[in-house]
């Protein structure tokens, strides 16, 4: 039911070595990641998979997930700490004036197809808002049942973090974020959120057109302002080639900290691991 992209270990990883390492899993609607890393900010292991069954209701895949993760390099060792993060395209985000707790479900009436949907929210008081998430009750039982020591969080909230530190004092940053695919969009202009969404994407020229829109949403010049990219784009990809030809200048993301390579990913530009080392900072 998978797709193994990447399945790298360190012989370090061991029973023994695991309590002074932490691992951090990313339970998608589309994908699992895992990545497992010292204290010291040493990559140990990294894992990741597309599900072939992408795009289903998560209730018809979420026991081939359990299997997938019984069967992984990372799981099930003693670790000092065991941090798991959703990811799924349904959020939103409400400013902290218009935010209410008890009608978290109505945020998202104009939003969702009918379904059964577990509602749950994070703080960000960097962007003085909330973000809310609707998450396929079947997904959000498996979490449950992974992490039952930890509240919900989704992968969108340390890659919003993250953005806003990237920006710095630019008067304007657009960031994209790609996971097989699905997109992640975020401006800023300086470190104030503007817009950030998430889409799927079948093809190179959806992808562009959804970049281009946020370009031209907020009167931005795509032949001045780089576009910032983390994830699973490479200079040589379709991807890439057909951004490039509308975007000035595409600038790939650097980690938000310095991390030792596990061997065998030298080969894999560090900006393909930006969302998995934003999840240590959290």
């Amino acid at each position: 039911m998978d797709r193994h992209f990447l399945d790298l270990k360190d012989d370090k990883l061991s029973a023994d070595s695991a309590p002074q390492a932490q691992l951090y899993v990313v339970l998608g609607n589309e994908s699992l990641s895992t990545l497992a890393i010292q204290t010291t900010n040493e990559v140990l292991a990294v894992e990741s998979w597309q599900y072939v069954g992408a795009g289903k209701p998560f209730a018809q895949i979420q026991q081939d997930v359990r299997s997938l993760l019984k069967d992984t390099a990372t799981w099930g060792l003693p670790y000092g700490r065991i941090q798991g993060y959703l990811f799924h395209p349904n959020t939103t985000l409400v400013p902290r004036r218009l935010f209410q707790h008890g009608d978290l479900s109505g945020y998202f009436n104009l939003l969702l197809p009918p379904g059964d949907y577990v509602y749950a929210y994070e703080e960000l008081p960097e962007f003085d808002a909330y973000l809310v998430l609707a998450t396929e009750k079947a997904q959000a039982n498996l979490y449950a049942d992974l992490f039952p020591q930890t509240r919900q969080r989704h992968l969108a909230a340390p890659l919003l973090q993250y953005s806003r530190e990237l920006a710095g004092t630019a008067e304007h940053t657009i960031f994209l974020n790609i996971r097989y695919q699905t997109a992640q969009l975020i401006v800023l202009e300086r470190q104030n959120l503007l817009f950030y969404n998430t889409f799927p994407f079948a093809t190179a020229s959806d992808l562009l057109y959804f970049v281009l829109l946020a370009y031209d949403r907020f009167r931005i010049n795509p032949a001045e302002l780089p576009l910032t990219v983390a994830g699973n784009m490479l200079p040589d990809s379709e991807l890439y080639r057909t951004l490039y030809r509308f975007v000035r200048e595409i600038r790939f993301a650097s980690p938000p900290a310095p991390f030792a390579s596990l061997e065998g990913t030298e080969k894999l530009p560090a900006h393909c691991l930006v969302d998995l080392l934003c999840l240590k900072k959290n």
